[in-house]
């Protein structure tokens, strides 16, 4: 059971062990963005908070944001996680609903704007909360390790993905992350740019560890960390 914490009055975080989603409530529906590692009765849980109908929208495909999926009809969420994270075969009942870069989603005077940014994965989204001038961003920024290995990431765009999320500062004030610190300064998207051109410079040490039966580099810096091939 994640431990819920009311943000305001119609957004709520859930601790989920080691992640993090979330709740958004608007005057005609709520969507919950991801659904946790450990959450299979995330719907239940939301329902006990909203009387509005709940959609799911997902950040990425990633397990551990993924767990409450097949209580839903639909997941919206960009088309390359639907594919490259297998969701389809893990969730057979649950529909694709696409959602592309410059979607509004509106919750009933609560607008969300998608925002794609590949990187931690080839669909990786981030959402805009308009009016609350909130930038939900998943795994792609964050005080914790970034997720930079296996076929389905897609570290090659992910500086350009960050530049995104920088030029798009004037309409956040804050940055909710998935993992680690929830609310993030909103120059943050630069420390991980900073840090990340940094590794791929090469001149900084790293450790090799196993993860899931992979071996990585582990690199650590002040601002975050990530993982690579």
């Amino acid at each position: 059971m994640p431990d819920i914490i009311q943000i305001n009055t119609n957004t709520w975080r859930f601790e989920d062990d080691f992640v993090r989603f979330f709740l958004l409530e608007g005057a005609e529906g709520a969507a919950l963005i991801d659904s946790g590692v450990a959450s299979d009765n995330a719907l239940e849980l939301a329902k006990t908070l909203t009387d509005k109908p709940v959609m799911l929208i997902n950040t990425h495909g990633d397990g551990d944001h993924t767990s409450g999926t097949a209580a839903f009809a639909e997941i919206h969420m960009h088309e390359q996680d639907y594919v490259n994270c297998s969701i389809g075969a893990k969730f057979p009942g649950v529909k694709l609903a696409k959602i592309n870069d410059g979607d509004i989603i509106d919750l009933g005077g609560r607008p969300l704007k998608a925002v794609h940014i590949p990187g931690h994965t080839r669909g990786s989204l981030a959402f805009l909360d308009v009016n609350s001038r909130i930038l939900f961003a998943g795994d792609s920024v964050q005080k914790g390790q970034i997720f930079m290995f296996g076929g389905h990431r897609c570290p090659e765009a992910f500086e350009a993905a960050l530049d995104k999320i920088i030029a798009l500062q004037s309409e956040y004030d804050c940055i909710y992350a998935s993992h680690g610190e929830f609310c993030l300064p909103k120059d943050y998207a630069e420390k991980v740019k900073a840090a990340w051109l940094e590794v791929q410079a090469g001149n900084l040490a790293f450790e090799m560890v196993n993860l899931y039966g992979a071996e990585v580099k582990s690199y650590t810096l002040d601002a975050c960390g990530f993982y690579l091939d």
